[in-house]
């Protein structure tokens, strides 16, 4: 039995596909441009291309994120903080605490031992607690995206920069620049503001081990640093922590199957 998860974010579409609600027998990424639907129904139709099936073959469809009521073709649509406890969850069983940073918010959740979403709380408004501002700096700083995180871990004295406003976090960073302060310490100083304002949220949910990073920054070293220091916590991180979303929504496409199959059994 397969069933999909796609998780429909603000920056990028990913999608996962689950056999028997334990393996996953693919995943596949890509950046929306814009096209958050184009870009999904390409992605979907790659990755059933690439396994050799078709629509039908899929016994069950559940999307999540910031676009999942876009994609017409689903057949349940399901919170993302429900779909990132679920998929951390899968990736760490013993998770307690969820950290998700994502395009345009960070997510803090805690989690009983099935998995099941306490409490929550994310950022508003504002994007200088998410990945947004880090893709921001790395135009400023003219540093590629993927180089951010191994130039914050040179840092000797990272700096402190505004972790309540986008707009005054960007002219600290110029200012830092003109004042020809050393890069590495100013990139860490991105990072550390975003955990502060993270860990400002884990608090508040009831940080306490283990504690699960999801979403883009799962590959940036810089970030995890920057969190473990903050919240005097080793983060688990796995590089599958990007599509935890999608993970968790294929997870609880099947469960959900599962129980509508037993109601029609009864």
């Amino acid at each position: 039995m397969i069933t999909c998860g796609i998780d429909i974010g603000a920056g990028s579409v990913k999608t996962v596909l689950l056999e028997d609600g334990e393996k996953i027998i693919a995943q596949g990424m890509r950046k929306t441009q814009g096209k958050p639907l184009e870009s999904t129904k390409e992605l979907f139709q790659s990755l059933l291309k690439e396994l050799g099936l078709k629509r039908s073959d899929i016994s069950y469809l559940t999307t999540t994120g910031f676009g999942r009521y876009l994609f017409p073709d689903r057949d349940l649509q399901l919170s993302d903080i429900t779909t990132s406890a679920s998929g951390a969850k899968f990736l760490f069983p013993k998770t307690s605490t969820v950290v998700d940073i994502g395009t345009q918010s960070t997510r803090a959740i805690s989690i009983d031992e099935n998995g099941k979403v306490k409490k929550f709380k994310f950022t508003e408004k504002c994007a200088a607690g998410a990945g947004r501002f880090v893709e921001r700096c790395s135009k400023y700083l003219q540093i590629p995206l993927e180089e951010l995180g191994t130039v914050a871990m040179e840092a000797k004295e990272p700096l402190t920069i505004s972790s309540v406003c986008a707009v005054l976090a960007e002219t600290e960073i110029i200012n830092y620049i003109t004042l020809e302060k050393e890069i590495s310490d100013i990139v860490m100083g991105v990072f550390l503001s975003i955990a502060t304002r993270a860990t400002t949220l884990l608090r508040r949910v009831g940080l306490k081990p283990e504690l699960t990073l999801t979403g883009g920054l799962v590959y940036n070293p810089g970030m995890i640093e920057a969190l473990r220091m903050k919240t005097g916590l080793e983060l688990n991180v796995s590089p599958m922590g990007h599509y935890a979303s999608a993970i968790g929504s294929a997870m609880l496409g099947f469960k959900r199957l599962k129980m509508l199959e037993a109601r029609k059994m009864a």
